[in-house]
């Protein structure tokens, strides 16, 4: 059994652009897809106000006995199921992004917020979330990424995550230490490849993977260790004129939902 639950929020402001797309994936028919039951992550609408309120949600998940399934605008909202899921060191994230998200504010270039999500959640900077512990470097995979700030790639280049293509082979080799046991997919739909796949959002750059091969990549991972949650974020439907990116993450949701195990 899965649970939706939405975050329609991007920048602190309500389905405005990213906070669109949520909304917008479940009008279309994600929770039918998936059999899911829907909920709301509130009432707080700053950034880490829904993370907190994401965390409260998949607590609630996991404590029913059903796997989280988030559709954020933000990827920040990946913070709060990691704080909900409440890892004993046992969880790898696997980080589906064109860009890093590894920026601080003293390092951001752009100023967006969330261009510092996954920098948060390994722990660089942020104020931590209640039962939040920062997943270590090496129990993460940042996937497909392909637009870095020069901050980025020396954090890459410093640290253990690991950077690698949207290759199925690829991501099915890559080691993780013996006490990983259980995986969170982050998807930020902007990893599609915006010529072949379409515009997920004002971010979006080319040079990606199409839809077949991120399903693909999603496959990989569900093989080699339980997916115990997910996160779909960065979707602004205003940006997908015509509606191939929605098509991507709809398909992709249902898929990944198939290969959830309710996590204990």
């Amino acid at each position: 059994m899965t649970r939706l639950i939405v975050a329609p929020f991007d920048s602190g402001r309500r389905e405005w652009r990213m906070g669109a797309g949520p909304v917008d994936l479940v009008r279309h028919g994600a929770a039918r897809r998936l059999g899911a039951e829907v909920v709301r992550a509130g009432p707080g609408s700053a950034y880490e106000e829904v993370q907190r309120a994401v965390a409260d949600q998949v607590a609630r998940a996991v404590a029913d006995g059903v796997a989280p399934i988030v559709l954020s605008g933000n990827c920040g909202a990946s913070v709060g199921v990691v704080a909900g899921l409440a890892p004993d060191d046992d969880l790898a994230v696997v980080w589906l992004d064109a860009h890093g998200d590894l920026n601080t504010p003293e390092t951001t270039v752009s100023g967006f917020v969330d261009g510092i999500a996954l920098a948060v959640l390994t722990g660089r900077c942020g104020t931590p979330l209640p039962r939040f512990r920062p997943v270590p470097d090496e129990q993460v995979l940042l996937v497909g990424a392909r637009d870095l700030d020069p901050a980025e790639r020396k954090v890459l280049a410093e640290s253990a995550i690991r950077l690698l293509p949207a290759r199925p082979a690829e991501v099915a080799a890559a080691d993780f230490p013996p006490r990983v046991r259980r995986v969170h997919l982050h998807v930020d739909l902007d990893v599609h490849d915006s010529r072949r796949v379409g515009r997920a959002n004002e971010y979006a750059v080319p040079g990606g993977p199409d839809a077949a091969e991120v399903r693909a990549v999603v496959e990989a991972i569900s093989a080699r260790l339980p997916l115990v949650s997910a996160t779909f974020a960065a979707y602004d439907p205003a940006a997908d004129t015509g509606g191939t990116v929605r098509a991507a993450a709809l398909a992709l949701i249902e898929l990944t939902g198939a290969k959830l195990t309710v996590p204990s």
